[in-house]
């Protein structure tokens, strides 16, 4: 049932309730290493480059776009990119960043397993709630994936939660 509009109407509810309430504090965290990541860089590389090009910004299983919208207030001139597996959770990340201004995040039904871009393509990219979803013979995968499409001198910043039901071993 994690690939239905339903599922994606009450994710939201449901993990702040999970998180006590905590869920968006947890995806937050990505906000402070992100941008300074970001501003180190663009200080790095601002003499070599006569017209900047925006940032690109990817959120692996971007669901409902929360964190993308937190990215796009952090970042506001970033290019933002989302993936995800559920077009239910994707229609729903378009009509939560409808909602304010700034420009849409280009959103993908893709696999996290093999991302659609370019080797080397992003500046940076992130992933919030979505390794404990996964099996365990496939997070390497993902994180190989991740760092395949990041550009070197990029990041790879990730947000996680285990809880002792979902992964009894960790």
């Amino acid at each position: 049932g994690y690939l239905t509009d339903m599922s994606a109407n009450l994710y939201d509810t449901q993990v702040e309730l999970l998180f006590n309430g905590t869920a968006d504090l947890m995806r937050r965290r990505i906000l402070s290493p992100l941008k300074r990541h970001i501003e180190q860089m663009q200080a790095t590389t601002a003499m070599d480059v006569a017209t900047p090009q925006p940032v690109k910004v990817l959120d692996i299983a971007c669901g409902t776009g929360r964190t993308l919208r937190m990215i796009r207030e952090t970042l506001p001139q970033a290019a933002l990119y989302g993936i995800d597996l559920s077009p239910a959770y994707l229609r729903k990340a378009n009509q939560l960043l409808s909602q304010t201004a700034g420009t849409l995040p280009q959103l993908i039904h893709a696999n996290a397993e093999q991302l659609p871009y370019l080797d080397g393509y992003f500046e940076a990219v992130t992933s919030v709630f979505m390794f404990h979803e996964l099996p365990a013979a496939v997070r390497q995968t993902v994180i190989d994936e991740a760092y395949r499409v990041t550009k070197p001198g990029g990041v790879f910043i990730m947000c996680d939660s285990i809880q002792a039901l979902d992964s009894p071993e960790l």
